[in-house]
């Protein structure tokens, strides 16, 4: 691995010298080979000495360090996981603002209103158009439910298919509130995708970050 000269002492450190850094092995190694064939008549002085074991202590602690941080990052991920897994079959509540339209019924909507206010759900195709907008009228504070009949403005049956929707509420002050909806159901499956936890309900995959509750019915 390492040649020396007796006459002119310098170091090859072969393959290491591809490397962008030094390991500490290969940082040991170098040194002791320069203690080792030091001019006896001008040997390293202490404070060189000194200097270069302190490199050597920062260098060691720096790579227990990223090794530690390594090995945590790779017990937190697989802790999540097994976690994760262990969803399968409960009922979560997921924030979700689309609903499947299927054999010309559509799903729920349901939201949570914080305060009483004139409600209003505006409904969206795959290309961003509206297709519908429903007026709930005005609602109290609290958790509601609204079932799409799945028709267009025109009273016209709307295709099969997946539809956004988007909550407004004019509240008696005039603010105006955007609110996400609510989907419920039960995970069938838990993916590992790209360093993301995704669940499956419905038959669509959702980030585990959307699901907003969990339950075992």
């Amino acid at each position: 691995m390492f040649g020396v000269n007796r006459i002119n002492p310098t170091i090859s450190v072969g393959s290491v010298k591809n490397s962008k850094s030094l390991g500490k092995d290969t940082f040991l190694k170098l040194l002791v080979t320069q203690l080792e064939n030091q001019n006896p008549l001008n040997p390293m002085n202490n404070t060189q000495f000194v200097s270069q074991m302190a490199q050597f202590t920062a260098l060691e602690q720096t790579t227990n360090l990223a090794n530690s941080f390594s090995n945590f990052e790779k017990t937190f991920s697989s802790s999540m996981q097994l976690q994760a897994a262990s969803l399968v079959g409960k009922k979560v509540s997921l924030q979700s603002n689309n609903l499947d339209v299927i054999s010309g019924k559509a799903g729920t909507v349901s939201f949570n209103l914080p305060q009483s206010a004139l409600t209003y759900v505006k409904f969206f195709d795959s290309n961003g158009n509206v297709v519908d907008v429903e007026k709930l009228g005005w609602l109290n504070a609290g958790n509601h439910n609204y079932v799409w009949p799945a028709t267009n403005s025109n009273g016209i049956q709307v295709p099969d298919g997946t539809y956004n929707y988007e909550i407004d509420a004019i509240q008696k002050n005039g603010a105006q509130l955007q609110l996400s909806g609510v989907k419920t159901g039960k995970i069938s499956e838990v993916k590992f995708e790209n360093g993301q936890i995704y669940v499956t309900v419905n038959g669509v995959d959702y980030p585990l970050s959307s699901v907003k509750s969990v339950s075992d019915t």
